[in-house]
């Protein structure tokens, strides 16, 4: 099953969450890193010219925030597990 670590690995650096999603119990924390990145790398491939409103602001705003709340909750259930 070391393919499984490598594949996870692999996914996780190119794009963040879907080994998390694939192969661990952390689906939660896996869904919000894996639309955070897809926000996020949206926003990178926006010309800044062609929205000149503030769109890619917000999407980065609601990247970074799925990104941060997903963290929290899978702190928060890991803390839990932890402290009893």
């Amino acid at each position: 099953m070391k393919w499984k670590i490598w594949v996870g690995t692999i996914l996780n650096f190119f794009l963040l969450g879907p080994g998390y999603l694939l192969f661990t119990p952390k689906k939660v924390l896996g869904f919000f890193l894996t639309v955070g990145a897809v926000l996020s790398t949206w926003v990178e491939q926006v010309p800044l010219k062609a929205l000149p409103d503030q769109t890619p602001f917000n999407v980065m705003f609601a990247a970074f925030f799925c990104l941060a709340l997903g963290c929290a909750i899978d702190g928060y259930q890991e803390i839990r597990k932890a402290v009893g």
